[in-house]
């Protein structure tokens, strides 16, 4: 939230070249270092929406693995450029501040995210009991029993409770690879193409990739086994909440439930995470440590190294998942706040009345009627 809230200090230090308090088309298009391309393709000095069309189908997209190292500077720009086209499209005034907008946002999902209910942890209690039952089948309450080190060494040493260990470390990975990469292509696919033609020449700002349905009916953000795989967690997904329009029909095989089942996926996600370091490092990694420092008698001597360092690395795993959330989470807020499903209330708060009430009203009308 700090980040955002910074995003006009930002660009004010970054961006705005001629220092005039306002950041252009052109000043964005030279600080991101967009693309060349041509766009008025017959040269005639008009750009035709298809000339925008043909352009776009040939613009590059960013890797979105790419979003990971992205630059505060980046992250401004990104910002102002959809800011531009909200503007255009609810004829916004340019006291329209974009940081606001998204601040509101992020700060209304974020409650939902953090949120500690029973029905975020239930899930959680039958993933915790089976490494539990070690302890148990031991009598041992807690790795700050007195009896703890008859445990160590068995985590690993019980056939069942590694390989599900195991396969809940592989699962909750994928989890958080696919969380991060859905949300961040659909994020490219509603972002606005910035572009110039040749050095000299001014940005050109091109509509976002999901209004052509060439490359619409071309994204696939449910691909393979994970379609199924949403439908079957959302009970039918898209057959049972089919997309009502363009924007939603990027959401995949889970339709029009997205915002409320990426939401929560992204929660209990982060929250698994939480409690797999947790666990690792206060039930597992601290007792074998202490009872190899020690040297004490342990449940099975020959494992218990074998267990400190795969259990290190689950908990190295889940470190790395928990970085992917940020990231992960600012994008699913930016998808689900854009283009159709930008939340007009939020809109008018963050319009300043230093422009003066005429713009104000003029956008408030337009977005009443919109």
């Amino acid at each position: 939230l700090r980040e955002v809230q910074n995003l006009s200090e930002i660009s004010e230090i970054a961006l705005d070249a001629d220092g005039d308090g306002e950041v252009t088309l052109d000043e964005l298009a030279d600080a991101l270092n967009v693309e060349c391309m041509m766009v008025d393709a017959d040269g005639d000095g008009v750009i035709t929406e298809q000339e925008k069309v043909e352009a776009l189908r040939a613009a590059g997209v960013q890797d979105v693995f790419d979003e990971y190292g992205m630059s505060g500077a980046d992250r401004a720009g990104e910002q102002l450029v959809i800011r531009e086209r909200m503007m255009d499209q609810l004829d916004l005034p340019p006291t329209f501040a974009i940081e606001d907008y998204f601040a509101e946002i992020f700060g209304r999902n974020l409650e939902e995210v953090v949120e500690l209910s029973p029905v975020t942890w239930l899930p959680l209690i039958p993933l915790i009991a089976i490494d539990n039952s070690v302890d148990l089948a031991r009598d041992i309450v807690s790795a700050s029993s007195s009896n703890a080190f008859e445990s160590a060494g068995c985590f690993y040493a019980t056939p069942w409770v590694l390989y599900s260990s195991l396969f809940l470390q592989a699962f909750s990975l994928v989890w958080a690879t696919f969380n991060y990469w859905k949300v961040s292509g659909i994020k490219k696919m509603l972002l606005p193409t910035l572009v110039k033609e040749g050095a000299d020449s001014e940005a050109i700002l091109l509509p976002p990739r999901y209004l052509d349905d060439y490359l619409l009916d071309r994204f696939d953000s449910s691909p393979s086994i994970f379609g199924w795989g949403e439908r079957f967690f959302t009970g039918g997904g898209a057959s049972s909440s089919p997309p009502r329009n363009a924007h939603e029909r990027l959401f995949g095989a889970v339709g029009a439930k997205f915002p409320t089942v990426y939401r929560d996926s992204i929660r209990f996600h982060a929250w698994l995470c939480v409690a797999q370091i947790v666990y690792s490092t206060t039930q597992i990694i601290s007792r074998d440590v202490a009872a190899l420092y020690v040297g004490a008698n342990v449940g099975n001597p020959e494992t218990v190294l074998p267990e400190l360092m795969l259990w290190s690395v689950f908990v190295v795993s889940a470190l790395l998942q928990l970085s992917l959330a940020p990231t992960t989470f600012l994008n699913y807020c930016f998808v689900t706040s854009v283009e159709e499903f930008v939340k007009v209330d939020i809109v008018k708060k963050s319009i300043s009345e230093d422009g003066g009430r005429r713009g104000a009203a003029t956008s408030e009308k337009v977005l009443v009627e919109g």
